[in-house]
């Protein structure tokens, strides 16, 4: 089972999906929510990996 995470921002609703990366933040496939850098932002909002929460 993948692990999706959603922003959690009133305006936001963005999904990290490991199976597709993030293209925005140059974070290539395969990458775990985990394992994304510290300083990595939503790609839509704007929001810090904090403002994430597992779904």
């Amino acid at each position: 089972m993948r692990e999706l995470w959603q922003c959690q921002t009133p305006s936001c609703g963005y999904i990290y999906d490991p199976d597709r990366g993030d293209k925005k933040g140059k974070i290539p496939k395969g990458t775990k929510f985990e394992d994304l850098p510290e300083d990595w932002k939503c790609p839509v909002c704007g929001a810090s990996k904090k403002n994430f929460k597992k779904l």
